[in-house]
C-alpha cells in the first residue's frame, strides 16, 4: 500500500478545489460516492458525484478565480484494509476553510474517494 498513491489523488482533490474543475472532481470521486456535511443551517447536506461536481464547477465557487490564497494540507493518512483507506485534509474554498475526512476504495488497481465528510468554516 502505498501513502503516495493516495496522496496523488488528494492533490487532483485540491487542484478541482482550487481550479473550479467539476471534471478533476468526477475523476477522484467514485461514481457511488456521496459528499455530506453541515450546511449554515445545520441541515443535512447529502450530495451525489455529479451534483457536488456541478457545485464545484459553479462559477460561484472558484477559488482561483477570485483571487483568494491556495491553502491546502494533508493531516493525515491510514489505511484501513489493502484497498481501503481514509485521509484527513485541510483546505481554503473562497472565505470559507473546510476539514474533510475523505475515504477511499481502491477497485481494480484505481484508488478513488467513496466519501467525503466535511466541515467548513468561515474565515475572517
Amino acid at each position: 500500500m502505498k501513502t503516495s498513491e493516495i496522496a496523488a489523488v488528494i492533490q487532483t482533490y485540491f487542484d478541482a478545489s482550487y481550479e473550479g474543475s467539476g471534471e478533476k472532481m468526477r475523476e477522484v470521486f467514485h461514481s457511488a460516492a456521496h459528499v455530506y456535511g453541515h450546511s449554515g443551517s445545520g441541515a443535512l447536506n447529502d450530495m451525489d458525484k455529479e451534483t457536488f461536481a456541478s457545485l464545484v464547477e459553479s462559477s460561484n465557487h472558484d477559488p482561483n478565480r477570485s483571487g483568494y490564497p491556495r491553502q491546502e494540507e494533508i493531516l493525515a493518512i491510514e489505511f484501513t484494509g489493502e484497498n481501503t483507506a481514509v485521509a484527513r485534509v485541510k483546505l481554503r474554498v473562497r472565505d470559507t476553510a473546510f476539514t474533510d475526512v475523505l475515504s477511499f476504495i481502491r477497485i481494480d488497481g484505481r484508488w478513488s474517494i467513496i466519501s467525503k465528510l466535511l466541515s467548513g468554516v468561515p474565515v475572517g
